[in-house]
């Protein structure tokens, strides 16, 4: 069966979510946090490189080798919303905005507990 006649299996549809998705830290955890999603973006970002240099080569040099590296090109690199590489890059995204959003959260949190040291150190100290 040539992927041009649709093999290769179909597509299952996971769930759809809608709305704004929100993740609950406690602020002592943010930094742990920030560092399993820096390691997932940069395990991501490895992955988005090596598909975007991945060779797709005619393996026998006929048209059907053609044909099934060109299928095979544009579901990877550029078939669009469902290529694996649009799937990557939008993961990526979304890490690389989880990891802001950390980043901003312990920002805040650490100069609300500064401010707060340092006025209960005030009372400690009358």
């Amino acid at each position: 069966m040539f992927v041009a006649d649709g093999g290769g299996g179909s597509t299952t549809s996971g769930p759809t979510f809608t709305g704004t998705q929100t993740l609950h830290i406690e602020p002592s955890a943010i930094p742990e946090a920030l560092k399993a999603f820096t390691e997932a973006y940069d395990r991501v970002a490895r992955k988005v490189r090596d598909l975007s240099s991945l060779p797709v080569q005619e393996w026998a040099r006929d048209p059907v080798s053609g044909e099934t590296a060109k299928q095979f090109a544009e579901r990877t690199n550029t078939g669009g919303a469902d290529s694996a590489f649009a799937c990557l890059t939008g993961y990526q995204k979304q890490l690389r905005a989880a990891i802001e959003s950390l980043q901003s959260a312990h920002a805040d949190y650490l100069a609300v507990e500064g401010n707060n040291t340092d006025r209960w150190g005030k009372y400690d100290q009358a």
